[in-house]
């Protein structure tokens, strides 16, 4: 899960912002941990005291980004370093897709397993990305990411992924006005 990132379009910390009573990383946070996932490991970098002080864990693994300033990739070579088993696959989650259920996870994790050599990744507003499955095969890949790029970068360059389609990973929240438009549509998180 990367929540590292120091959300100056937002002007806050993001991942605290509230949406339905809890913080909007804890959204994504019991989506995956009600999936079936192997472990949990949560990047952070700017913010993490308050972060890691606000949230329950449920069972996850902090990692601290020093060089979070540098972008997405520093947080997903960090994420990618902690998976302690060369042959595992590695999920890919983002701290601001709060809408993202525990079903939605769970198609993504099946559908990969199914074929665990190739990537899995949402499909969404025409569109492949996060959440995704990268296989291990290609994990040094996303280790020689640089600067402010993620996963789409390699999902892109790859002819074969497996696309499930989830419309909840069209939003994701950057900015205020992002957040007070989730929170005016009054839907719980993860619902249709």
């Amino acid at each position: 899960m990367l929540a590292a990132g120091a959300s100056r379009r937002f002007e806050g910390i993001k991942a605290l912002a509230p949406i339905d009573g809890k913080p909007m990383l804890q959204w994504a946070i019991d989506a995956l941990c009600a999936a079936d996932i192997d472990g949990l490991t949560i990047v952070l970098g700017a913010h993490a005291a308050e972060i890691v002080s606000a949230i329950i864990p449920r069972g996850a693994t902090f990692v601290l980004q020093e060089d979070w300033t540098e972008g997405m990739s520093a947080s997903l070579r960090a994420g990618v370093a902690s998976v302690s088993s060369p042959e595992a696959g590695v999920l890919i989650a983002l701290a601001d897709q709060p809408d993202i259920a525990e079903t939605d996870y769970g198609r993504l994790i099946t559908a990969w397993r199914a074929a665990p050599e190739t990537p899995a990744a949402a499909a969404y507003a025409h569109t492949r990305g996060a959440p995704c499955i990268i296989p291990a095969s290609s994990r040094s890949a996303l280790l020689s990411l640089r600067g402010d790029q993620g996963a789409r970068v390699l999902l892109r360059t790859l002819a074969d992924v497996i696309e499930v389609p989830m419309p909840t990973a069209t939003r994701d929240i950057d900015t205020r006005e992002d957040w007070r438009s989730r929170l005016s549509e009054n839907n719980p998180p993860g619902s249709p």
